[in-house]
């Protein structure tokens, strides 16, 4: 069931009688829409206040703000950890140290030594080592030696040094003697007898140290001495009667 207004139902009529009625009711429409809004344009209109938004900064700006105030902090000292001094040298006082003999500052082993052959004496004899029934037919044995006062090529700390080292190899003459017969030819003995020479120069080569034993106490132990001794007398001051 459908309810339709009188005033539809009017109007449809009056479109259908008359055509200008249509046009007649739109301008009285539009006429009382323009007093309408004539009426509301005198009307005094309400003032909103509207409140002002707070905004909050984000973290990202404050998280910005903080770095560029660190980038702006200059620090006005640095850490360096600390380094010890280095240990004081204690100065050596030659006047009362006693020197090595024979000491010099150029002084060095050398690590060969270049021995001249024509200086020294060589000859040989028969062997009584390795070699078999060849021993008896050649002399394979190999006898060195020079005169030690007159070796100028040797220096003469190290000839002093030889006298007293290697006694046993001078003769009443003053020569020192070295012989070889461990191998089999000559060549080979001789070879052998001039490393013997080279190895006893560099053992009486280097200069020996001058150890001085230490004849009684110390000065340290000479004062821990005298303090021991005050404490006792002062703790036997300490036992005697008190008159009070």
């Amino acid at each position: 069931m459908v309810f339709v207004s009188t005033a539809a139902v009017c109007r449809r009529a009056a479109y259908a009688f008359c055509p200008g009625a249509r046009q007649m009711l739109t301008r009285s429409l539009l006429a009382g829409n323009d007093q309408f809004n004539n009426v509301n344009a005198f009307q005094p209109r309400r003032s909103v206040i509207i409140p002002p938004t707070i905004t909050h900064p984000s973290t990202t700006s404050r998280l910005k703000e903080e770095a560029s105030d660190s980038e702006e902090f200059k620090p006005t000292w640095t850490y360096e950890p600390y380094k010890p001094p280095p240990p004081a040298r204690r100065s050596r006082n030659t006047a009362n140290n006693s020197a090595r003999k024979f000491s010099t500052s150029t002084w060095t082993v050398p690590d060969h030594i270049s021995i001249p052959e024509d200086q020294l004496q060589v000859s040989f004899a028969r062997a009584s080592g390795a070699g078999g029934q060849n021993v008896n037919k050649v002399n394979t044995k190999v006898e060195l030696r020079f005169h030690l006062d007159s070796a100028n090529w040797i220096p003469r700390e190290v000839r002093d040094r030889l006298k007293t080292n290697e006694s046993n190899r001078i003769n009443n003459e003053g020569y020192f003697v070295i012989t070889c017969q461990e191998n089999r030819t000559q060549v080979q003995n001789r070879k052998e007898a001039i490393k013997k020479l080279q190895d006893i120069l560099k053992s009486s080569w280097e200069r020996p140290k001058v150890r001085k034993l230490r004849k009684g106490l110390t000065k340290k132990a000479k004062e821990n001495r005298r303090e021991n001794k005050k404490k006792i007398s002062q703790k036997k001051e300490n036992r005697r009667r008190v008159d009070f």
